[in-house]
């Protein structure tokens, strides 16, 4: 529209001067003759701001020459500023007839050069889902931008490629693509040109390392011992993943968070290596210490006999006391270290430089002492040997044997055996065994008379022979190798105790036995509560729960454990399978999870290194497979939510329950109408579905349940918009 409004107006002036110029001239009569420059092509680049530069157009009439008016311009350029200018003149003669002429600008894009692009640099983002779009993202120059370009007409798109090295790494190759709309060629299409961005996201949030403690392990065969440990566990698992955990243990059987392995006598340092994050690491660091165990065998004379040697203490000349010193080696009867750690060390006690003892006639009589035997890495043990000190060809006065005996000291092991709940049981047969085997030695002398030839030169200087009687004791050394092992039994408090020990420096083992009638306590409590377990309607918080409710002890708590507790409660059988009826335990035990214990070894046992003056008391526990409620405390009851329709009219019953075969339901429906029955496992999971057509009031109908589908089963009604559920037990 403006274009035309233009045009007219440059007319109209056009016939203004061609009017004066009419006038100008005359009567002139001579030719007249309108004249157009050149057509010219120039490129895009060119300055198109003043289109005189090109040329104008002049009128020749008669011998004059005048210059035209302004022309009508039509411009015809595309956005890329290419195309044609139409440039017009018109012009009246002094006769009224018009005269034009054109001149036609050709704007083209020759060849240039690319235009100057910016391109985004590469970018770290941090987190586990950082926001990518690079119109929102944080920071400036996310996009390609370029500098103003005459004859181009530039625009931007962008396309991700994502790669994945891990949960708390990956890397988007985001490829940049600009297109030059004014280059196009038939052959080659637009130009485009790209430049690849890479984004590099990553969480580098450290994960929290608890490094376990030092492990300490026994060796027994001089050389080595086999470790098992707990798998590292790493906290704080960033954008959902896990982490990647390597040991750089050459005794480990795997490289990852599993150190366990055969570990030589000594200190092995391991580094556990955590990768987090892209490629970044944290360590820590655990020893495995293997002491040597294998301690030496000690063999030494079971029984011996030394006199005392006269003494005058005061120097008055009279015998007033008596001393014999003995050595801790004389003791020895060929004692040996299995693992060849020679030499030996003999000693009257735990102490190496206890060699010697001064006797006097405070030790006149039977005396138990010990010899130990230490090797030269440190093992010790001991053997007893009876020392009989006496008084006879010495005759000291006033050393006699005492008259009384010191009683042992009271070293002995107690404790106590209780429930869950505290309450005592009588009547738990508790063991105390020495897992060691204890050697007693018994030295025997034979004494016999032999004649044997002496001689003598008497005093003519002859050479007289003569047998002589000559006694010859022999000694006999036999060893017996025993199991020392004691039983009591828990009295009505729950207390038991061992007393009288005979050997205080030796580890022993103590553990419980338990038996009773084996219905009692076990009843339909303790089935529906297995059933609400099993439903997901309570969970247990201590382990007895769980060690009670695993009936076959397959380290599973499943339906047929149920139908085991059902048959086992209802009479259909006389006991419960297995090894275990009651379970005496450590009290001290613990697990954490408590459901662990399923899996884990169970702690029978107790065992002391040695049993100390003042030994403190080791309580056992007891419970009994199959008695799930015995502790009420433990249990946390998350009710089952039952959908029943709202109109209370509408009433399902199932029965029987438990049920064998045939599972019936009485109805009471307010309504004729079409119902769809569902019957579960506990998993949720559809067994079979059922179609009945119901009549109006109450009615009754059954369905047949094969026989592979025993142990708890969840029915559900659905009828005319109504949804009725409930639970049912299936025995075989």
């Amino acid at each position: 529209m403006k274009t035309h409004l233009y045009t007219i107006y440059v007319w109209a002036m056009l016939s203004a001067i061609s009017g004066l110029r009419a006038e100008a001239a005359g009567a002139d009569s001579g030719p007249f003759t309108l004249s157009c420059p050149a057509h010219v092509t120039v490129s895009c680049t060119a300055d198109l701001s003043d289109l005189d530069d090109f040329g104008t157009a002049t009128i020749i009439s008669g011998n004059h020459t005048y210059p035209a008016g302004h022309p009508s311009v039509s411009y015809h350029l595309n956005s890329c500023q290419v195309g044609t200018i139409t440039r017009t003149w018109m012009e009246e003669d002094m006769n009224g007839h018009w005269h034009s002429c054109s001149q036609t600008i050709t704007v083209t894009r020759p060849g240039h050069a690319a235009p100057t692009i910016y391109w985004p640099a590469d970018v770290t983002l941090q987190g586990c889902n950082p926001n990518t779009n690079p119109y929102t993202m944080s920071g400036e120059d996310n996009f390609p931008t370029w500098d103003y370009t005459v004859c181009s007409m530039l625009g931007r798109s962008y396309s991700d490629m994502e790669f994945f090295v891990n949960s708390q790494c990956r890397k988007i190759m985001r490829t940049w693509k600009v297109v030059d709309w004014c280059d196009y060629s038939p052959y080659t299409g637009y130009k485009i040109y790209q430049r690849v961005q890479t984004l590099f996201i990553m969480e580098n949030t450290p994960p929290v390392l608890d490094c376990p403690a030092e492990i300490t392990i026994n060796s027994f065969n001089c050389k080595d011992a086999d470790v098992v440990v707990d798998p590292l566990t790493v906290t704080g698992s960033a954008c959902g993943g896990q982490f990647q955990i390597f040991n750089n243990s050459k005794y480990a059987l795997s490289k990852g968070a599993n150190i366990s392995g055969k570990y030589p006598i000594g200190t092995t340092r391991v580094t556990y290596t955590v990768r987090f994050g892209c490629g970044m690491t944290r360590t820590c660091h655990r020893d495995v210490v293997v002491i040597n165990a294998a301690k030496p065998t000690p063999y030494c004379i079971r029984e011996i006999t030394t006199a005392l040697m006269p003494v005058d203490t005061d120097d008055d000349g009279q015998i007033d006391d008596g001393m014999v010193e003995i050595h801790a080696r004389n003791f020895d009867h060929g004692s040996f270290s299995s693992c060849g750690y020679h030499p030996l060390r003999f000693s009257f006690s735990k102490d190496v430089l206890d060699t010697k003892r001064i006797l006097t006639c405070d030790e006149v009589g039977t005396n138990e002492i010990e010899l130990w035997v230490t090797d030269s890495r440190g093992g010790q043990n001991y053997c007893t040997v009876i020392l009989h000190v006496q008084n006879n060809g010495a005759r000291i006065p006033d050393c006699q044997p005492k008259s009384t005996i010191t009683p042992p000291p009271p070293y002995s092991v107690n404790g106590a055996v209780t429930t869950l709940t505290d309450t005592p049981v009588q009547d738990v047969y508790m063991t105390l065994e020495y897992p060691d085997s204890i050697y007693s030695y018994t030295v025997t002398y034979d004494t016999t008379e032999t004649l044997q030839l002496d001689s003598f030169i008497n005093h003519s200087g002859y050479k007289l022979y003569f047998y002589d009687k000559v006694q010859v004791v022999t000694s006999q050394v036999d060893s017996t190798a025993v199991f020392v092992r004691r039983q009591t039994k828990t009295d009505s408090a729950g207390f038991y105790v061992f007393d009288s020990l005979p050997f205080i420096h030796k580890p022993v083992r103590l553990y419980g036995h338990y038996e009773d009638d084996s219905r009692r306590f076990i009843d339909s409590k303790d089935v529906e509560l297995l059933t609400r377990f099993l439903l997901g309607e309570v969970s247990f918080t201590s382990y007895p729960q769980y060690l009670a409710s695993d009936v076959n002890e397959d380290g599973l708590i499943n339906n047929t454990d149920l139908n085991l507790l059902m048959d086992f409660v209802n009479g259909v059988t006389d006991t419960l399978p297995g090894t275990y009826s009651w379970y005496v335990l450590d009290k001290n035990a613990d697990f954490s999870p408590p459901e662990s214990v399923l899996t884990s070894p169970l702690p029978f046992d107790v065992l002391l290194d040695s049993v100390r003056l003042k030994e403190d008391p080791v309580p056992f526990t007891v419970f009994k497979k199959g008695n799930i409620s015995i502790d009420q405390g433990s249990i946390i009851y998350t009710p089952w939510e039952t959908r029943v329709a709202a109109n209370t009219s509408f009433s399902v019953k199932a029965y029987p329950n438990p049920f064998r075969d045939q599972l019936q339901f009485d109805i009471d429906s307010p309504s004729e109408c079409v119902s769809m029955l569902y019957l579960y496992d506990v998993a949720g999971k559809v067994l079979n579905s059922y179609s009945f057509q119901l009549n109006r009031g109450l009615q009754s109908t059954s369905v047949s349940v094969p026989e592979k589908w025993n142990g708890l089963l969840i029915y559900k009604w659905v009828m005319d918009g109504r949804v009725i559920t409930g639970k049912v037990v299936k025995t075989e």
